[in-house]
């Protein structure tokens, strides 16, 4: 064969079969990462909780720690890596499926997990309307933007310099659009970023900041209570030591294997932060 370039059918071949994964395989390296960027996101070194439950509410340690949580949110709203997980979906649409079709359900231990999915993939689809002012353009206007449109520009304006950015100008120049603002173009909508970014991050995002919060524990959470009946199946303790766990069948590979165990691991204890409702006042807008 000349040349260093394989057939694209060979290549398709040697991606494919990089990484033979059975499905329970790759829902446990799924739940493995979810719970990983949760716990990343949702702990008390980004945020502070306070307030007593029906009306508890998040504060972040500092601005700094309030724009970390919005750019580990946008890989949480992203799609991982096809290569290891086997599938072109957002974590979210991955543990959707999971809680349409998992592996280690036991008298409805799902159940907790599905609810909180469904309703939080409903909040962040919803359409809000925002009074917004564009100096760039000397627009006041209100505007039409979906609230997982809104975390996904935000986080990646957080994440890039300006100079990284051109597809997130397109995306948000689309939406000014399509809101009749016809005139403003990619340059326009360059100059107002900043206005955007303070606009929807510094204010809107600290007021969605305990909602979102809530949400995603209690995915945690939910995930906790879906496993408990397979760790209870798994684990094999004796004197005191650390527990040895049954693999159960699918799982044969070492990368699944060892996920598994970490997340059997996690299991043994219930998740760090407590489970909190947010006050409705922080719910009623935007």
């Amino acid at each position: 064969m000349k040349g260093d370039k394989l057939p694209k059918s060979s290549k398709e071949n040697i991606y494919m079969n990089e990484l033979p994964f059975s499905e329970v395989e790759k829902e446990v390296i799924l739940l493995k990462a979810i719970q990983e960027l949760i716990d990343s996101m949702v702990n008390y070194e980004i945020l502070d909780l306070a307030g007593n439950d029906p009306h508890s509410n998040i504060m972040f340690i500092s601005p700094t720690h309030q724009k970390l949580f919005n750019i580990i949110f946008v890989d949480f709203l992203s799609c991982p890596d096809e290569k290891i997980t086997g599938r072109q979906q957002s974590y979210l649409s991955a543990i959707k499926k999971i809680c349409d079709k998992p592996s280690f359900n036991e008298n409805n231990s799902i159940n907790d997990l599905k609810s909180v999915v469904g309703e939080f993939t409903s909040w962040l689809e919803r359409e809000v309307k925002v009074p917004v002012w564009l100096p760039s353009i000397e627009k006041e206007f209100i505007l039409s933007i979906k609230r997982f449109d809104v975390l996904k520009i935000c986080g990646n304006i957080s994440k890039h310099n300006f100079t990284r950015l051109s597809g997130i100008v397109e995306k948000l120049t689309m939406i000014f659009q399509s809101n009749k603002l016809c005139n403003i173009d990619f340059e326009d909508t360059l100059l107002s970023l900043n206005v955007f970014y303070d606009r929807f991050h510094t204010d809107i995002l600290n007021y969605h900041s305990s909602t979102i919060a809530e949400f995603l524990n209690n995915i945690r959470w939910g995930i906790y209570e879906y496993l408990k009946p397979e760790f209870s199946r798994s684990a094999i303790l004796k004197d005191g030591k650390p527990p040895k766990y049954t693999f159960p069948k699918g799982i044969n590979n070492k990368f699944p294997q060892n996920a598994y165990w970490e997340l059997m691991n996690e299991v043994r204890e219930r998740p760090y932060m407590r489970k909190f409702k947010v006050s409705r006042y922080l719910k009623l807008n935007y």
